[in-house]
């Protein structure tokens, strides 16, 4: 990707590389923000430094896709959201439990329903089966993470907590909630339309991760530090 041309109209390979460059140097600042955290709040961040990794690195690939070609399909994303959206997930679990005990059922059920989420707009997209159930499957997944976030232990434990969790909280569980709405609306347009994996559609994806990758982040960092 480094010291290939391209202009200033091409706004998918600007996009690209400002995702890289800005998911990999937010990256290092949450890996090093570890050195000052508390020991219970380390486990949260690191995971948030690890979605962030995960997303640059995913990234990398698809800006040497595009500039080699000229062409992506959503199939490269599928990649980085496989490991960064049950990633993050883990992470909010760990951000409730610094505050009290929750079941390890909780855990694995919102990190199976995190993958779920995904694979079921990824088969929808292969036509493995019929696009349109495969968003609706992958929503229903989505709207039961939010459901424990919104109705379950772990709000009840987010209740319990100090303002700054309190607030931390509140935002990250927006982000998601909105943040990651865009995800099932791009793709039933782009598939289920017909659109297509557009230069328009790429660039949104992009804006997309980028608010829900580095704000949520941002925000574990924040807390984290307040409370250490």
């Amino acid at each position: 990707m480094f010291g290939v041309l391209f202009e200033s109209k091409d706004l998918v390979s600007s996009s690209f590389e400002v995702a890289t460059i800005a998911t990999l140097s937010i990256a290092a600042l949450t890996f090093l923000s570890l050195t000052w955290t508390a020991t219970l709040w380390r486990l949260t961040v690191a995971l948030s430094g690890i979605a962030l990794l995960a997303s640059g690195l995913s990234y990398l690939e698809a800006t040497e896709v595009w500039l080699t070609g000229k062409q992506m399909t959503a199939a490269h994303r599928y990649v980085g959201w496989f490991v960064v959206h049950p990633v993050q997930v883990a992470a909010i679990f760990f951000f409730a439990l610094t505050v009290d005990k929750l079941p390890v059922g909780i855990f694995w059920r919102m990190l199976v329903a995190s993958i779920l989420m995904v694979l079921a707009r990824f088969l929808g997209d292969g036509t493995y089966f019929e696009p349109t159930l495969g968003v609706l499957i992958s929503m229903a997944f989505w709207l039961y993470i939010l459901g424990e976030m919104y109705f379950g232990r772990i709000s009840d434990n987010i209740a319990k907590s100090s303002r700054p969790v309190q607030r931390g909280y509140f935002w990250i569980r927006l982000i998601m909630t909105i943040g990651w709405a865009i995800y099932p609306i791009l793709h039933f347009v782009d598939v289920i339309i017909g659109v297509g994996h557009t230069s328009s559609i790429v660039v949104l994806y992009t804006l997309a991760d980028l608010l829900n990758l580095i704000a949520i982040s941002a925000i574990v960092v924040g807390v984290a530090g307040k409370e250490s």
